[in-house]
C-alpha cells in the first residue's frame, strides 16, 4: 500500500511536469506566432560602410543619395568599352569639382575591365566624381549627396487682416526619415529670423510632425506679409523652403473696380467739358462776326425787295 501510494504521487509528479512542459512550449509558441517580424528601414550609422558600383558609358553617369546622417560609401567605376584595350589606364577622383589630392592611380585591365575604388567618409553635403584620364575624352560618373528635399511651393498664400492663416511644408519623397527638427524663419531683407513660437502663443502655433509642418499664424496684420522659411534639420545639413504670405485689407478686392469707376467718370467728364466748350466757342463766333451767311443773304433779299416796292409805289402816284 505504501509502495502504491509513492507510485499514484510519482505518477502526478510526472504528469504536472509534463504538462507544464507543454504548457512551456504552446507559451513559446504562441508569443512567436504573435511577434512582427517586420523589419523597419534605418537610416545608415556612421561606422557602417555601404558599397555601390555603377557602369561609366561615354556620355557620364550621375547618381544621386539623400542621406541623413554621416556614413561611409565605397564606390566602384567600371569602364569596359575601350576600343584600343590598354593594359593600364589612370584615373582620379574629385570632389565639389576639384581634384583630391593623391587621388591618382593606375587602373589596371582585368578581364577587360578597369575598375576605380575609393571609400569616403561622406561628413557633409557635395558630390564626387570618378574620372578616368583617356587620350579621346574623360568619362566620368558622379555620386550626388543631399538630403532629402521639401516640396515647394509655386504660388503665394493669400489671407486677410484679422484672420489667420496655416503655412505647410512637407517632405517631397522621403517617407522613412523625418527631419531630427523643423524650424521657421521670418525673411527681413536679407536675413532670416527665427520664429520663437513658445514665446508668442498668441500669434503663433506649430504643429510638426514626422514628415510635415505646420505655422498657424494668428489675428494677422500688415506686417505679417512676407516670406516664411520652413526648415528641415537633420544631422548632417539641413535644407530649406519658402513660403509668401500676402496680407490683404478687406477693400482691396475693390480696388480695381473703383479705379475702372474713376476712370469712366473722368472720361465723361471731359466729354463734356469739351461739348461745352465747344458750343461757346460757336456762340462767341456768332456775336463777335455778325449774322452768319445765310442770315446775311436773307436780309439783302429782304432789302431790295422793300426798295423795289417803294418805286412801285412812287410810279403809279405820279401817273395819276
Amino acid at each position: 500500500m505504501p509502495y502504491s501510494g509513492l507510485t499514484q504521487r510519482s505518477y502526478r509528479g510526472t504528469f504536472l511536469s509534463s504538462t507544464a512542459n507543454t504548457m512551456h512550449f504552446l507559451f513559446i509558441l504562441f508569443f512567436c506566432l504573435g511577434v512582427n517580424t517586420e523589419s523597419t528601414r534605418t537610416a545608415p550609422t556612421e561606422d557602417a560602410v555601404t558599397s555601390y558600383s555603377v557602369q561609366i558609358h561615354k556620355g557620364g553617369v550621375v547618381k544621386e543619395f539623400e542621406i541623413l546622417n554621416r556614413q561611409k560609401k565605397e564606390f566602384s567605376c567600371i569602364m569596359n568599352d575601350i576600343p584600343s584595350k590598354p593594359t593600364t589606364i589612370t584615373g582620379y577622383w574629385k570632389k565639389n569639382g576639384a581634384k583630391i589630392e593623391s587621388s591618382e592611380q593606375t587602373v589596371q585591365r582585368n578581364n577587360n575591365q578597369y575598375m576605380l575604388n575609393r571609400t569616403f567618409d561622406i561628413q557633409d553635403l557635395g558630390n564626387y566624381s570618378c574620372i578616368f584620364s583617356l587620350p579621346e575624352n574623360e568619362p566620368q560618373a558622379t555620386f550626388v549627396f543631399k538630403v532629402p528635399a521639401i516640396k515647394e511651393r509655386d504660388k503665394p498664400i493669400v489671407s486677410y487682416i484679422g484672420d489667420s492663416v496655416i503655412l505647410d511644408c512637407h517632405m517631397e519623397h522621403s517617407k522613412d526619415h523625418g527631419p531630427d527638427t523643423w524650424n521657421w524663419y521670418k525673411v527681413n531683407g536679407t536675413e532670416k529670423e527665427l520664429l520663437n513660437v513658445t514665446a508668442e502663443p498668441t500669434k503663433y502655433h506649430l504643429d510638426s510632425s514626422k514628415n510635415k509642418t505646420k505655422l498657424i499664424v494668428l489675428n494677422l496684420t500688415k506686417e505679417d506679409s512676407g516670406k516664411y522659411v520652413c526648415s528641415a534639420v537633420f544631422n548632417i545639413s539641413q535644407t530649406d523652403s519658402r513660403v509668401e504670405l500676402k496680407v490683404l485689407s478687406f477693400t482691396e478686392p475693390l480696388k480695381p473696380f473703383l479705379a475702372i469707376a474713376v476712370e469712366v467718370v473722368v472720361l465723361i467728364t471731359l466729354i463734356l467739358l469739351y461739348e461745352k466748350k465747344t458750343h461757346r466757342r460757336g456762340d462767341s463766333e456768332t456775336t463777335e462776326n455778325g449774322p452768319q451767311p445765310e442770315q446775311a443773304s436773307k436780309l439783302t433779299q429782304d432789302e431790295t425787295n422793300g426798295m423795289d416796292g417803294g418805286s412801285t409805289t412812287r410810279q403809279r402816284k405820279v401817273d395819276q
